[in-house]
């Protein structure tokens, strides 16, 4: 049972992985700004956790909120500030007045709900994919939209912890040290079936020739998986990618 290679200790070891994880995403989170870039670092090293690639958690959650901090950032501040633009419609409808408010709401709740599955896709796509800011955000509620039951569970997966608290205070500390790492986690293995083919659609583009490669692949086009991004430059001797 406490043989180094039994199931028992390698559920540990990845308790113990997950509970990294989850503090590395919360500290880089901090000054609020950073949301993004560390959402992207968690989960690409979740994907690696997955695929039990991973190697130093630390040091790859580092390198990869730095690759993508920038990008990362510049999605966060634009869901921050559609977010605000909400809650202003929310707060504008709910002092108006107007006999047809109820019909605002719930236009407002529709759109709110379609943001929120967009946004539950946006960053594991940011981890996966090199794209531009706008092709990430097009591809992520295209994405949401062709695997709207998977978009449905991400988005509700967000209540547990908080159903969980409410009628449970006392998990709290476990809630804490774990919720946003087991989430990451979990979702990941969902996030790479999802994502395989469309993977696999961008390695055929990749080895077809050149006059094959105006081929449209719909969503995903223009995009880059990480992998095969990683082989191109290790062909021509480059460094490592993400």
């Amino acid at each position: 049972m406490f043989k180094l290679d039994s199931p028992f200790m390698n559920f540990l070891n990845k308790l113990c992985d997950i509970m990294i994880l989850n503090i590395l995403v919360l500290v880089f989170s901090l000054p609020i700004f950073t949301i993004g870039a560390a959402v992207t670092a968690g989960y690409y090293m979740s994907f690696k956790m997955v695929k039990n690639e991973e190697s130093y958690i630390v040091k790859g959650f580092w390198k990869a909120f730095k690759e993508n901090f920038k990008q990362s950032t510049a999605l966060w501040l634009i869901i921050l500030a559609v977010c605000g633009v909400l809650f202003a419609d929310y707060r504008i409808v709910l002092y108006s007045g107007l006999s047809f408010d109820r019909w605002l709401r719930l236009g407002l709740i529709t759109v709110t709900l379609i943001i929120a599955l967009g946004v539950s896709f946006v960053f594991a796509m940011q981890a996966r994919f090199t794209n531009t800011v706008k092709h990430t955000l097009k591809n992520s509620f295209l994405m949401a939209l062709s695997h709207l039951p998977s978009a449905v569970l991400f988005v509700v997966s967000y209540a547990v912890p908080v159903i969980l608290l409410y009628f449970i205070p006392q998990i709290l500390p476990v809630i804490v040290l774990l919720a946003i790492g087991l989430l990451i986690y979990l979702k990941s293995f969902l996030f790479l079936k999802i994502f395989k083919k469309y993977e696999d659609a961008l390695d055929t583009k990749a080895d077809e020739e050149a006059d094959n490669e105006s081929e449209d692949l719909g969503i995903f086009a223009g995009s880059e998986s990480i992998e095969q991004m990683s082989e191109n430059k290790d062909s021509k001797g480059g460094n490592e990618t993400k």
